[in-house]
């Protein structure tokens, strides 16, 4: 009698549509390697209508959870993130408890991923971080990722930089490996871009220049970055270009932001477009053939900028992160943010498309599988 390979049940924990785009290799990866049995753990804004329903690409991708964690999001009015978290929580302690998983992978720095943390932590499941280390000064998100940091005892970061912070936190030098950004990976599994597939798929029409703003609530202050982003319109209305928004992230402040969002697209329906969420693999199209990005998203100081797409940040929520290339940071202010929006999108001026994306030697995705299937259970 022959015995079979004993299976490893790997949780992985997702509630946003940014952090499962770069948790989607993975994910893949560990559904279809022999020896480990995928618990997919959905929450959050996936879960949500009114936030693009981005569960329908999990499906898509064809991944059955095993675990739902409903959030109140379309409540109103709107419950806080401490109450947001406090579901979180209850619903994972619930879920773990149902799963027994040996592992919990989880990405980042939001209340979900810190309740997730938190309930895996307290029932003795191990966590496995990825991209900590990170400094976003103008977030709440900050202190959460570093708390997600300590509640972990794995961790694999997106620069050698972070890996030495966390390091310095106290974690022992062995449980903590730089792997890289985890987008890498979409990076080198997306398909070719075209511009005219993306108008088909989208329904944006592009112009002459081409501008793509994501832009989320700042946390850290009273009005949620909604003066900023009221500047930021404001700066458009004197600038030449189609423009794009996708929808800001959950985070308390999103409705507001969202509602003068709709506002500037009904009052310019040629030159603008918004979609609630593009996908990472569209989103990572977009940064193809878009001459250049605008908002305060992670996503302009690390994807855009490793392909090479110039980006215009906006005030201080990505404070402290590293830049991995064309970044202008600039005040919240109508002169900076018109010159500033020249700027990029002069920079971003091409005579071909797509631009080219980087090729890297190895993923993310295969280093944390290699240590999955030999030091995971050490």
């Amino acid at each position: 009698m022959v015995d079979r390979p004993v299976e490893r049940d790997i949780a992985v924990f997702t509630g946003s549509r940014a952090e499962y785009g770069l948790l989607r290799h993975l994910i893949a990866a560990i559904a279809a390697a022999p020896g480990l049995n995928l618990q997919l753990i959905v929450s959050g804004s996936h879960l949500s209508a009114s936030h693009g329903g981005t569960f329908a690409e999990i499906e898509a991708d064809g991944h059955q959870p095993a675990a739902l964690v409903p959030l109140a999001l379309d409540q109103s009015p709107p419950l806080s993130m401490a109450a947001l978290s406090a579901e979180v929580l209850a619903g994972l302690a619930q879920a773990l408890e149902a799963l027994q998983p040996e592992r919990l992978i989880l990405l980042g720095d939001r209340y979900e991923a810190f309740a997730a943390a938190t309930a895996a932590h307290l029932q003795g499941i191990p966590v496995v971080h990825l991209h900590g280390g990170e400094t976003t000064q103008g977030a709440v998100d900050d202190r959460l990722r570093h708390a997600i940091t300590q509640l972990s005892t794995w961790h694999f970061t997106g620069a050698e930089p972070y890996r030495q912070r966390v390091i310095a936190m106290g974690h022992p030098p062995e449980h903590v490996f730089n792997v890289g950004p985890m987008v890498l990976d979409g990076l080198l599994a997306a398909p070719p871009a075209s511009r005219s597939a993306f108008e088909q798929a989208t329904g944006y029409r592009f112009g002459s220049r081409n501008l793509l703003i994501t832009y989320h609530p700042e946390t850290l202050l009273e009005d949620r970055g909604v003066a900023g982003f009221g500047a930021l319109l404001q700066a458009l209305e004197g600038v030449h270009c189609h423009v794009l928004f996708t929808h800001p992230n959950a985070d308390a402040g999103r409705d507001r932001l969202l509602t003068v969002l709709e506002a500037f697209v009904k009052r310019h329906p040629k030159r603008s477009w918004a979609v609630p969420s593009l996908g990472q693999q569209r989103y990572l199209t977009a940064l193809q053939l878009f001459e250049a990005m605008a908002g305060n998203s992670s996503s302009g100081v690390i994807e855009a900028p490793l392909l090479g797409m110039p980006v215009l940040n906006v005030g201080d929520r990505q404070t402290g992160r590293l830049r991995h290339g064309c970044v202008l940071d600039v005040p919240a202010d109508l002169r900076s943010l018109e010159r500033g929006l020249e700027q990029v999108l002069e920079a971003g001026r091409r005579s071909t498309w797509p631009r080219q994306r980087p090729q890297p030697a190895s993923a993310p995705t295969q280093a944390i599988m290699a240590w999955l299937r030999t030091e995971g259970w050490r």
